[in-house]
């Protein structure tokens, strides 16, 4: 398999723009000001936070690294502190929920937090695309982080002071 054709720094520079417009577009739509939710990182990468139900959601944008065709769309929302103790329970049912079908989403680990992740290229980006995962981060973070913490233990991000 060919590895992608790198991307030229125009064209990285035009996908860039062309994403946060759509994000923004998306941000405003959710009645939020996308400079007011914006999150400072270094140029020329973009990120923005918002609240979905208790899910803390950061979107980040950033330009296309060294072998990569694309610039790249990250969403992320850290749900729980995982709890001491035996990890491998929870880690077994995270790689469950993600083999069940999560609708573009998954369960990862970053540290000790419990995180709902989508990755995507900018190439060929819609709205409708930055909307849905915007929503589906959100919500899958949503509706898990209670029923993670029950399970296993640990804290809520969004509660930690």
């Amino acid at each position: 398999m060919e590895a992608p054709a790198a991307v030229d720094e125009s064209q990285s520079k035009e996908e860039l723009a062309h994403a946060t417009v759509l994000i923004e577009d998306v941000i405003r739509r959710m009645g939020l000001d996308p400079e007011t939710v914006s999150i400072a990182v270094p140029e020329p990468s973009r990120a923005w936070s918002l609240m979905r139900g208790s899910a803390a959601v950061a979107v980040f944008l950033r330009p296309a690294r060294a072998g990569e065709d694309s610039a790249q769309l990250r969403i992320v929302a850290p749900i729980i502190r995982m709890a001491g103790g035996d990890p491998l329970p929870l880690f077994r049912s995270l790689l469950e929920l993600n083999a069940g079908g999560l609708g573009a989403v998954s369960f990862g680990v970053q540290e000790d937090r419990v995180v709902v992740v989508a990755e995507r290229r900018t190439l060929d980006l819609e709205r409708a695309e930055v909307e849905f995962l915007i929503h589906r981060v959100g919500a899958v973070g949503d509706h898990y982080d209670d029923e993670l913490i029950a399970r296993f233990g640990g804290s809520r991000i969004t509660d930690l002071s």
